[in-house]
């Protein structure tokens, strides 16, 4: 497994292309994404309520219950993608919070995009 970030209550971890958050007291593991090619990033926020990972696209996950795993093609409050959709693909070289609300993403062509949250 690869660690991609890590807080005091958290780690996002990946292993191939699935990325998986795993709370620390209780060793519990939720898949939270999954990569083509693998995720390059991953971040968690200071206040540990959100975290997010990119690669092909970027997920965004919201740490709180019920921890429902992410899934393929569903829509759910637990998480939003962007930069994923098949043939709109966007390669990220980097992302990180401004705040808890809002995500700076620098995509592969340098191009840098303010995500609202």
């Amino acid at each position: 497994m690869n660690i991609l970030a890590e807080s005091d209550n958290y780690m996002i971890v990946n292993e191939y292309e699935i990325v998986m958050l795993i709370i620390k007291a209780s060793q519990k593991k939720i898949v939270i994404g999954d990569f083509y090619g693998d995720p390059d990033i991953g971040i968690i926020s200071e206040d540990e309520t959100v975290c997010a990972m990119a690669g092909c696209g970027v997920i965004l996950y919201f740490i709180k219950e019920p921890f429902t795993e992410w899934e393929y093609h569903k829509s759910n409050s637990q998480w939003i993608e962007w930069g994923r959709e098949v043939g709109k693909e966007i390669w990220v070289d980097n992302i990180r919070f401004i705040n808890t609300k809002t995500i700076e993403i620098l995509t592969e062509n340098k191009e840098k995009i303010i995500l609202n949250i």
